[in-house]
């Protein structure tokens, strides 16, 4: 079987018609070009050219070669290109698990900007949990994880990309509903807390926030991501949740900012330390520019 650079020598050559004219568009001498073609004619038992003192000609042989050496190349070059864009992450799968919150404009702001710089690489993404993300990366489910405070554990990488004002999902009937904003002490006794197994670090986050502004949260089975989607929005209900929710509110539900607490919700992406998929480390280096700088607040 030729060798790749034969079959370029060969080409370049059969195209030119002329040795000279082949080596130099080939880089390099003609002596060892020429020693190239020889070769090459002594491992398929025939000759390609026909050679005079005044020209240079294909034979059959060499004509039958040229079509398949051309397709040869060319299959040989898009394979190399494909390989190198692998490795860039130009194409190829991330997949990406994330949190209900990040669904109103971080995810999506992610997702178009990544398509715009790779748009051979296939998107997917699932909601899930935070309690269950490191579980997916673990076992090679999801590539990375985007959620507000994600859990912390052994063999991940962390990296915050975004920070968001906090925001208290109210009815709209709310006595508070219609304020420029609120002071957190002001919705003491009907601020209602998920489940801490569903997100603990988060749930830890709104716990001091609660507390440094003088109060208990209440506990409640629900958890906001429920009472949105089934509608049971009560009057005497609030939530906290980052600013963008208000870019996908439902019918009787109204946003009114926080203020005094100091504090923001942060969202970061977690993914394995040892996943070397080059389109997650390009996904992670778009997302630091994404929302840089991170929002102070």
């Amino acid at each position: 079987m030729p060798e790749l650079r034969h079959l370029r020598y060969f080409v370049a050559v059969a195209e030119e018609l002329n040795f000279s004219r082949a080596a130099e568009r080939l880089h390099m001498a003609q002596p060892p070009l020429s020693v190239a073609i020889r070769q090459l004619e002594q491992e398929l038992g025939t000759s390609l050219f026909e050679r005079t003192s005044r020209e240079v000609r294909l034979t059959e042989a060499g004509l039958a070669l040229l079509d398949g050496a051309r397709r040869t190349l060319a299959e040989a070059d898009a394979a190399v290109a494909a390989a190198r864009r692998a490795a860039t992450g130009e194409v190829g799968s991330l997949c990406i698990g994330y949190n209900w919150s990040a669904r109103f404009d971080t995810l999506p702001a992610l997702g178009r900007a990544f398509k715009r710089t790779h748009p051979d690489v296939e998107l997917l993404a699932e909601e899930m949990r935070p309690n269950q993300m490191a579980r997916a990366l673990r076992a090679g489910a999801i590539d990375v994880a985007l959620a507000l405070y994600p859990e912390v554990v052994a063999g991940l990488t962390y990296q915050t990309i975004r920070r968001e004002p906090i925001v208290a999902l109210l009815s709209a009937a709310h006595p508070l509903a219609r304020q420029d904003a609120v002071r957190l002490e002001a919705l003491a006794g009907e601020f209602l807390m998920f489940p801490r197994e569903l997100a603990p670090r988060l749930h830890d986050f709104y716990v001091g926030l609660c507390r440094r502004s003088g109060f208990e949260p209440k506990l409640s089975a629900e958890s906001a991501r429920s009472r949105w989607t089934i509608g049971t929005w009560e009057i005497s209900t609030a939530a906290l949740l980052p600013a963008s929710v208000a870019n996908d509110l439902p019918d009787g539900v109204v946003v009114v900012p926080i203020t005094g607490t100091g504090e923001a919700l942060e969202f970061q992406l977690a993914w394995r330390s040892d996943n070397h998929n080059p389109a997650l480390a390009a996904f992670a280096a778009l997302a630091e520019r994404v929302f840089a700088p991170l929002a102070q607040v």
